[in-house]
């Protein structure tokens, strides 16, 4: 049987759950995550910690924190734009020896930043700034720079009605010597669609699609054939694969679940069932296993 929460538990999960999320609780408590996040949302109880930074998430953002807009970076990263600021600050990738600008330098800025022909590194050496700089200021000041009309030709027309079938909008964009948002609002003025040529499926990765579909997370699948999540959420309709219920458990699966509950940590089992850890979890709660731990001592 699963192990009732008492008013003692209860009332250190409602003092200490907000500020210090799942796992503490359950090391202080001796119970799984599982049950502490059950507990707390059946409590409506919200953690309210913050997502730690990976390695990856620094890594791209030192590559690409001069020479891409913050909103970019947000949107690749899913943060937001005070966090990618703040955590640019502490990793010091910000201006060194920063300078305040003085309102003469700003009002040239107001003059030369809409005006295309002059690009950012013309006028960060202009204004003796860092190119970085000059996007900074210009958002602080809500600058913009306008996008020139390109006036198509006839024969511009024809290539895009002649070749959108068969070519990516970015191979039209440098047949034409264009940027891709021009072509890419172009063939959507003229009522066509283009989609951009991914990368083919190979013969392995469908086998391994319909192998491990619903028995390991649909992201792992993704990362370990470095494909986006979305491409394998599509896939799966090509290939037949059902996504919408759960793979059902096996009589032998349940057996094996039952038998080695007590012996083998959950990560063992989902390893050697090739299930996912939380279906692992939540199969064991539907079988009312639960592991024998001595209650360890907790503070009020």
């Amino acid at each position: 049987m699963l192990k009732n929460w008492n008013e003692k538990e209860v009332k250190y999960l409602k003092k200490h759950y907000k500020n210090r999320g799942a796992k503490y609780i359950a090391d202080k408590l001796g119970r799984t995550r599982s049950s502490v996040v059950t507990k707390a949302a059946k409590l409506n109880i919200s953690y309210n910690g913050h997502r730690r930074w990976e390695q990856w998430e620094d890594n791209y953002l030192r590559r690409h924190y001069h020479d891409r807009k913050i909103e970019s970076i947000s949107r690749v990263l899913k943060r937001t734009r005070s966090a990618i600021l703040g955590r640019a600050y502490n990793m010091k990738l910000t201006e060194s020896n920063f300078v305040r600008w003085t309102e003469e330098e700003k009002n040239k800025l107001r003059q030369l930043y809409p005006d295309r022909q002059y690009t950012i590194e013309q006028i960060a050496k202009m204004l003796n700034k860092p190119r970085y700089g000059i996007l900074q200021q210009a958002y602080n000041l809500k600058l913009n720079r306008p996008h020139p009309q390109h006036k198509w030709t006839k024969e511009e027309i024809n290539y895009l009605a002649e070749n959108y079938l068969t070519k990516s909008a970015g191979e039209m964009a440098k047949d034409l010597s264009m940027t891709l948002s021009a072509v890419t609002h172009k063939i959507g003025r003229l009522g066509l669609r283009v989609r951009e040529k991914g990368r083919s499926w190979s013969e392995e990765e469908k086998e391994f699609i319909k192998q491990n579909y619903k028995k390991i997370p649909t992201k792992e699948i993704a990362q370990r054939l470095n494909r986006t999540v979305n491409s394998i959420i599509t896939i799966v309709g090509k290939l037949g694969v059902s996504a919408s219920r759960p793979l059902p458990w096996s009589q032998e699966e349940k057996d094996f679940i039952i038998k080695n509950y007590q012996q083998l940590s959950i990560e063992e089992i989902s390893k050697a069932l090739n299930r996912s850890r939380n279906a692992v979890a939540a199969l064991a709660s539907k079988l009312k296993l639960t592991k024998k731990k001595s209650m360890r001592q907790y503070m009020e």
